[in-house]
């Protein structure tokens, strides 16, 4: 259970909390500081005081993230007018969408007095974390490991497997870190599935790039499948900083045939289901492996296998050079088939023919029609990458500008509330026309009796 990516979004910009160009001489603020409910909400709060009542206050808030420009949230929390105010105000993440657990979280108060004086404080943060657990950290080169609910040697174990697979990643695809990426290991499913809101069930690991954070639960009886899905998580933290693009996309197949590759040959289960399918022409499309894999387990088991077998294909005959010149070109936004032909001098219809020829499968079925190529979608928040892939729609990510009072809180299923209305609406207007329809026909029907009478 690990296994499903984001494509994201060129730009190579951070979110950083820049200072706001306010002279703040006479700020005065005391009680700055923020409290979490994880994973629900961050309140922050501040007791702000001025020589002059103060007339407007807003709180300038984010994340800090790899993203295509510096986004600044503010929020406006209601206070009463004074000297002195106390003023808070909550990020609701059940509104926002989840940050992932390790990711920093910034702020500062903006406000003016009623001379005009305008102030700025120094932005503040603070690490969106739990408090329940006794979180401990140890760390090697590039990778930050933190964990709880094991002992040290668990952990040495499984920051062991993390450095292996930078070591992999470097030598086998020319992928390296950039900057430190951390790792949180929960010591089982459920309380990683716990620090995620609106993750499905599935879940058994997680990756966010654009945080260079990852998270995954222990398995509690394979230690091997533990440590592989470290590896295959940190490639997708490796893959996603070097095609990182607001314009391109990167084709699942080879974001999950990385991933798979990373962690070594195909299992015997894996591989006698991929022998099968070569045998029997049962074989996917590369064009269907470029966008989600199915939500059936015997075909999303089958999708994995062949991206391993066909990016195993390109580096083996290739070289694992012409791989990464093909992740950079997909991150300067070049669609898949003009980066295949510009690197390796086929599309992706010529690329399934060399990889089913070279695994000695049938030739691919041609049909009388194009394969149109499907359009990827922008999804501006996480896809989980373990597990069976299922028919997820994600929680869209946006910055509340309000607090949450309760009123528009999820629940278990869809607000109906407006369709309703509309449709009784509707139904209304439909049996009214049928009425004045009906009393227009029994009127002309009882004229033409009477004018047949009178004649």
């Amino acid at each position: 259970m690990r296994k499903k990516w984001l494509p994201f979004l060129l730009a190579f910009a951070f979110l950083l909390p820049a200072q706001t160009a306010f002279a703040a001489p006479r700020a005065n603020v005391t009680d700055n500081r923020v409290s979490f409910d994880f994973p629900n909400t961050a309140t922050f709060s501040a007791t702000i005081s001025a020589d002059s009542e103060i007339s407007s206050i807003t709180l300038e808030y984010g994340n800090i993230q790899q993203t295509c420009g510096e986004v600044v949230a503010k929020a406006y929390p209601d206070f009463s007018a004074g000297k002195t105010v106390n003023v808070e105000w909550t990020w609701d993440m059940r509104q926002s969408g989840s940050l992932p657990p390790g990711a920093t979280v910034w702020w500062r108060w903006v406000y003016a007095d009623s001379s005009g004086q305008q102030y700025s404080t120094e932005t503040q943060t603070a690490t969106w974390l739990d408090d329940e657990h006794p979180w401990q950290t140890i760390s090697s080169g590039d990778l930050r490991l933190h964990w709880y609910g094991k002992d040290k040697a668990f952990a040495q174990t499984m920051l062991d497997a993390g450095l292996e697979g930078l070591r992999r990643n470097k030598e086998q695809a020319g992928l390296s870190a950039e900057d430190p990426i951390d790792l949180y290991v929960y010591p089982n499913y459920d309380d990683m599935k716990d620090a995620i809101l609106y993750e499905p069930s599935w879940t058994g690991g997680m990756a966010f790039p654009e945080y260079n954070i990852f998270i995954m639960g222990v398995s509690g009886s394979d230690a091997t499948w533990d440590k592989n899905t470290v590896i295959h998580e940190l490639t997708h933290i490796l893959v996603g900083h070097l095609t990182f693009s607001c314009l391109g996309d990167v084709p699942t197949w080879l974001n999950e045939g990385l991933a798979m590759y990373s962690e070594g040959e195909l299992d015997s289960a894996a591989q006698a289901q991929l022998d099968q399918a070569i045998r029997s022409d049962a074989l996917l499309t590369v064009r269907s492996l470029n966008g989600g894999f199915s939500e059936l387990p015997d075909k999303a088991n089958l999708s994995y296998s062949q991206s391993y077998s066909i990016v195993n294909f390109l580096i083996k005959t290739y070289g694992q050079e012409k791989l990464t010149e093909l992740l950079k070109a997909l991150r300067d936004a070049k669609p898949i088939d003009d980066a295949l032909l510009e690197i390796y001098g086929f599309d992706s219809d010529g690329l399934e023919d060399a990889w089913r020829k070279s695994v000695g499968a049938a030739p691919r079925a041609v049909s009388p029609q194009a394969t149109a190529m499907p359009t990827p979608t922008f999804v501006p928040t996480y896809v989980p990458v373990a597990g069976i892939p299922l028919a997820v729609t994600p929680t869209p990510y946006a910055i509340p500008t309000s607090s949450f009072d309760g009123s528009n809180a999820p629940t278990n299923g869809e607000d109906n509330t407006g369709f309703i209305l509309l449709t009784v609406a509707l139904v209304c207007v439909c049996l009214l026309f049928l009425l004045i329809l009906g009393v227009v026909i029994l009127t002309f029907v009882v004229r033409s009796q009477k004018a047949g009478k009178n004649g």
